[in-house]
């Protein structure tokens, strides 16, 4: 794809992000440090893979914060799908912060290797680390 092409991508929706995470005290302390840091973001949330993909469909996020091993769907197959919309669709591929305590998988490892918008973060994390990451991927509110 060239440059063009990304141009005229449909764009992500910059002032949405997307949670996704099964265990629900993590949604809950990162939803709350976000909603601190970032309060110019509407956060969403979502419990596995299935539930992202579906919430972003619906919404388009400029921006997913995606735990990798959850039951359903883990992150690794959301972002392949979400990925997939996005060039089925003509959208803006968002930027995705993985979050993981565990090891990632060559595929992860391999997507943020390649990217300079996708991340890797290691739980636990830091809520400085975290907003640090979400803030250098979301344009400066003004």
């Amino acid at each position: 794809m060239n440059a063009t092409d990304e141009q005229d991508r449909i764009p992500c929706n910059k002032q949405r992000l997307l949670i996704v995470d099964d265990e629900n005290a993590i949604r809950a302390v990162f939803s709350r440090v976000l909603s601190y840091g970032l309060p110019h973001c509407r956060i969403d949330l979502a419990v596995n893979g299935a539930e992202a993909v579906d919430a972003f469909r619906a919404i388009h996020h400029g921006l997913l914060l995606m735990d990798l091993k959850m039951p359903v769907m883990d992150g690794e197959e959301a972002f392949c799908q979400i990925r997939d919309i996005c060039e089925k669709e003509g959208w803006e591929m968002p930027a995705v912060v993985f979050c993981t305590g565990y090891n990632p998988s060559e595929g992860i490892r391999k997507i943020v290797a390649n990217s300079r918008v996708h991340c890797l973060l290691h739980k636990p994390v830091s809520n400085d680390v975290l907003l640090e990451a979400l803030k250098s991927r979301l344009p400066d509110p003004g």
